[in-house]
C-alpha cells in the first residue's frame, strides 16, 4: 500500500440542517484507500445544502475554486448549450441534421435527425478509416470524415459515441452559429451567470487538478474490460476513435493540447459548485442558492430564471433512445445529450437526468425532487459503469429527501 493510499483526505465545508447523512457518506468515501480528494455540491429547491471538499491539488487544498476535467460529464454541459440554442429557435431537435449541415446527408444519413445524433443513434462512433490524434483534437477534420461515411447501424437503439458525440455536436453548433460549441457555451451560458465551466480554448485559468487512475481494479473488472474493450470491438472503437487515442484517460486529459482542444464529449473543465448550479438552472422555475443562509456562500442570491423554457427542457430530457447499447453492451437511455436512468447510468431517481464521466465525475438534476448535484472526485473508479461512490452519495441524498 502506497503512502497516497494510507493518507485520508480531510473533509472541509458545510452542510445544511438535516443533510448530515451526506457529509458522513462523503467522509466515508474519502476514507477509502486510493482516494485523493473530491468536491461535492448539492442544491435543493434553490438553496445550496451541501458544499464539501477534501484533498489537495497542486496549488493547495481542494476547495470551491478547484477545477477538474470531468470527462464524459462534459456531454451534459454541452447538452445544456444545445438546449439553449433550441430555446432561442436556432436549432430544432426534430429536424434532419442535414438542414444545418448539408454534407452530413451523404451515404444514407439524410433522415438522421438532430435528436438521433444527440441521443447516440447516428451510428458514427468512430470512422472506418484511421484518423490521427491531431484530427481528433482539431475536431473539424474528423467531422468531415464522419460526414462522408455511412452509419454503422440505423437509428433505433443507442450506441454510445464516447468521443465522436462531441465532434458531431461541435460541428452542428458551428454550422448553426459560426462558433465552436465551447465558445457558444461561454457566451450564452457560463459567462453571463458566472459559471466556472469551460470547453476547449474558451476557458482560462490555472491548470485543473489532476485526476488519478484507480489503484485497485478487481480481477473480474480487468478481465471483462479485456474482452469487451479489446481492439476491434465497438467499445474500443468508440473510446479510442478507432485507435487514435492511445494513452490512458488520466494522462491524455492532463495534456495542454487536450485541454485546449474542442472536445465537448470529454474535456470540459468545471468546479463542483458551478456544475451543480448549471443543473439547478436547467430545472424549471429554479432559484439560485441563497448566499446568506446556505453553504457555499458567494453564489448569487435571489431568483434567477431557468436557462430554457419548460417546453424546451422537456424536449431535451424526453427519452429519445433506450435499450441494449450497441457499444456499452448494457441497457442505456438518452435524451438530447443527457443520460437518463438506466443500467448504464445510475442517477439515483427515475426522474433524474445528467451525465457521469469515466473519471468518476457526476452531474445531474432531478425536477421532481428539486435537486441538482455535482460530484468531482480526483480518483477514477475501478468500473466506470458501476461507480460505488455514486450509489453511496445518492443513497445518502435519498435518506434526506427520498427518491
Amino acid at each position: 500500500m502506497s503512502a497516497a493510499d494510507r493518507t485520508v483526505p480531510v473533509v472541509r465545508g458545510d452542510v445544511g440542517p438535516g443533510w448530515e447523512p451526506v457529509r458522513r457518506a462523503f467522509a466515508a468515501i474519502m476514507s477509502r484507500p486510493g482516494e485523493h480528494g473530491a468536491g461535492l455540491h448539492v442544491i435543493h429547491r434553490g438553496k445550496a445544502v451541501v458544499d464539501l471538499y477534501a484533498g489537495n491539488d497542486t496549488s493547495g487544498p481542494y476547495g470551491p475554486e478547484t477545477r477538474q476535467v470531468v470527462f464524459s460529464a462534459s456531454k451534459g454541459i454541452a447538452a445544456a448549450c444545445l438546449a439553449v440554442l433550441a430555446d432561442r429557435g436556432d436549432l430544432d431537435f426534430d429536424a434532419p441534421v442535414a438542414r444545418y449541415w448539408p454534407e452530413f446527408a451523404r451515404r444514407g444519413k439524410s433522415r438522421i435527425t438532430v435528436a438521433h445524433m444527440l441521443s447516440h443513434q447516428a451510428g458514427l462512433v468512430a470512422p472506418a478509416r484511421a484518423v490521427t490524434l491531431a484530427e481528433v483534437l482539431d475536431g473539424r477534420p474528423l467531422a468531415d470524415v464522419l460526414a462522408a461515411e455511412p452509419p454503422r447501424w440505423p437509428p433505433g437503439r443507442p450506441g454510445y459515441h464516447a468521443v465522436t458525440w462531441g465532434t458531431l455536436a461541435d460541428e452542428l453548433v458551428r454550422r448553426v452559429t459560426g462558433g465552436r460549441l465551447g465558445e457558444v457555451l461561454d457566451e450564452l451560458v457560463c459567462r453571463p451567470r458566472g459559471l466556472a465551466i469551460g470547453i476547449g480554448g474558451a476557458h482560462a485559468g490555472p491548470p485543473p487538478a489532476p485526476v488519478h487512475a484507480a489503484t485497485r481494479v478487481p480481477f473480474l473488472v480487468r478481465m471483462t474490460t479485456a474482452v469487451v474493450a479489446r481492439p476491434g470491438t465497438p467499445l474500443w472503437a468508440a473510446m479510442t476513435v478507432g485507435g487514435a487515442l492511445t494513452e490512458p484517460p488520466d494522462r491524455w486529459a492532463a495534456r495542454p493540447e487536450t485541454l485546449a482542444a474542442h472536445l465537448p464529449a470529454a474535456n470540459a473543465v468545471a468546479t463542483a459548485r458551478s456544475l451543480a448550479r448549471l443543473y439547478a438552472l436547467l430545472l424549471p422555475r429554479v432559484e439560485s442558492p441563497d448566499a446568506t443562509s446556505s453553504p457555499g456562500a458567494g453564489s448569487p442570491s435571489g431568483a434567477e430564471p431557468p436557462l430554457v423554457g419548460e417546453r424546451t427542457w422537456r424536449a431535451a430530457v424526453r427519452p429519445r433512445a433506450a435499450g441494449r447499447d450497441r457499444v456499452l453492451g448494457v441497457p442505456s437511455a438518452f435524451g438530447c445529450g443527457f443520460a437518463l436512468p438506466s443500467r448504464a447510468w445510475r442517477l439515483g431517481s427515475p426522474t433524474a437526468f445528467g451525465h457521469p464521466g469515466i473519471g468518476g465525475a457526476l452531474g445531474l438534476g432531478d425536477p421532481r425532487r428539486g435537486l441538482a448535484l455535482a460530484f468531482l472526485p480526483r480518483t477514477m473508479p475501478a468500473d466506470a459503469l458501476a461507480d460505488a461512490r455514486h450509489r453511496t452519495l445518492l443513497d445518502a441524498v435519498a435518506r434526506v429527501i427520498g427518491r
